[in-house]
């Protein structure tokens, strides 16, 4: 055991680490949900359920959704769904990663997130410019957690003062 390693405690408690890595985990199920959409969309009648049910559905409001997502799913096609499919699944892949190393505290695990979570602001600041109503405040908040995240955890790499296994 090296010298680093014993006069530093291991802390075992729910630190900024172990917190990032409960909401990766957490944006994990929520992109396993979404492939799993993706996959139940290559069901070529789900299109007519969806346009069925969406008769059924009073608000004008809901009604609309419901028919753009089957617009949506008959423009994206088989190859489209499949290709989405597989990029959903290996964002997952990638954050479960993220999350592993936050876990269990990895200096890797850090450099992953940082390098990630920032790769994505421009595309998270295109989607802030181009946001409409409430869904503005909400992609805002998300932008905010995640340039906070960014910030945290550079801070931690820069400072290199804590143990790490």
């Amino acid at each position: 055991m090296s010298a680093r390693r014993a006069a530093a405690p291991t802390r075992r408690g729910l630190d900024g680490l172990r917190l990032i890595a409960l909401l990766k985990f957490g944006k994990a199920l929520l992109l396993l949900a979404t492939a799993y959409g993706f996959y139940r969309a290559l069901n070529p009648a789900l299109a007519a359920d969806l346009q069925r049910w969406s008769q059924t559905i009073t608000d004008h409001f809901e009604r609309g959704l419901v028919l753009k997502l089957v617009d949506w799913i008959h423009a994206l096609g088989p190859h489209g769904i499949d290709s989405a499919l597989l990029v959903t699944l290996g964002y997952a892949v990638m954050v479960v990663t993220e999350g592993t190393g936050l876990w269990l505290r990895r200096r890797w695990g850090e450099w992953l997130s940082v390098v990630a979570t920032a790769s994505l602001l421009p595309f998270e600041l295109w989607k802030l410019a181009h946001a409409h109503g409430g869904h503005r405040g909400l992609v805002a908040g998300l932008l905010a957690l995640n340039v906070l995240i960014v910030i945290y955890l550079w801070r931690l790499l820069r400072g290199g003062t804590r143990a790490r296994r």
